[in-house]
């Protein structure tokens, strides 16, 4: 990953609590490689819970606890600590239905939802991309964190790679669209598509979908996106040992 671009300075003001101070939090003024990643996963796994009446201000991210324990104790850990000098407890949350971390704290809840553009409460119809990512050149580094939480790699006949992402935004997922397009990429997309499945009330749920075929667009993303979720990686280390 690059280095910090101070080309482009945040311009907030943003006051730290006591229990902040006593954490160590620390807020980044200049965009970076890592802070675009933390913004991407954020966008996938991450939301915002505010209780203004409570002095309540949560930040969550959570994943499938059966897979994804290793890219949070591995990957999350380090990097949270990197960006705001503050160590997450990673354990299982929803009553052991996930498994991923909380951070209380109003500044960094002001902070990712005026910098990073996360929305407060339900995200899917406010969620985009943050301007600051694109103008800073770091649209990949995003693309990457938000690809490690709501895409997953899959092979066709063996090693015929697909790249599938979804969520239930579609106008988050048309800007993605527009992002991967000027990168080179080609690839099928549908918006507002209903997905099939009984564990909700009306029996599916609206998603939009991308999903990125061949070994020429595998080629690119390794080249200008990649992946950082072991998961992932470890899938595509098995492939190709059985290539070689």
């Amino acid at each position: 990953m690059s280095s910090i671009n101070k080309k482009f300075r945040f311009n907030f003001k943003i006051d730290l609590s006591k229990k902040d101070k006593i954490k160590g939090l620390k807020l980044p003024n200049y965009p970076s490689p890592k802070l675009a990643y933390i913004v991407g996963v954020l966008a996938g796994d991450g939301n915002i819970f505010v209780r203004k009446e409570k002095n309540d201000y949560r930040v969550k991210c959570v994943g499938d606890p059966k897979h994804e324990k290793l890219f949070y104790d591995k990957v999350l850990k380090k990097l949270i600590h990197q960006l705001f000098n503050i160590i997450i407890d990673n354990k299982m949350q929803d009553s052991s239905k996930t498994y991923g971390f909380y951070i209380y704290s109003k500044a960094l809840v002001t902070y990712l939802n005026q910098i990073g553009g996360l929305p407060i409460g339900k995200k899917y119809s406010k969620l985009r991309i943050p301007k600051w990512v694109v103008k800073s050149g770091l649209i990949s580094q995003f693309i990457r964190g938000l690809a490690d939480t709501d895409f997953c790699l899959t092979y066709k006949k063996g090693n015929y790679p697909c790249i599938v992402g979804s969520s239930k935004s579609k106008e988050f997922f048309q800007e993605v669209s527009v992002e991967l397009k000027k990168l080179g990429f080609t690839f099928y997309e549908v918006y507002d598509s209903k997905q099939y499945d009984s564990r909700f009330k009306k029996g599916y749920s609206i998603i939009s979908r991308i999903e990125i075929n061949g070994r020429k667009n595998y080629s690119l993303w390794m080249e200008k996106v990649g992946f950082s979720n072991p998961r992932i990686l470890k899938k595509i280390n098995a492939v190709a040992r059985n290539y070689d």
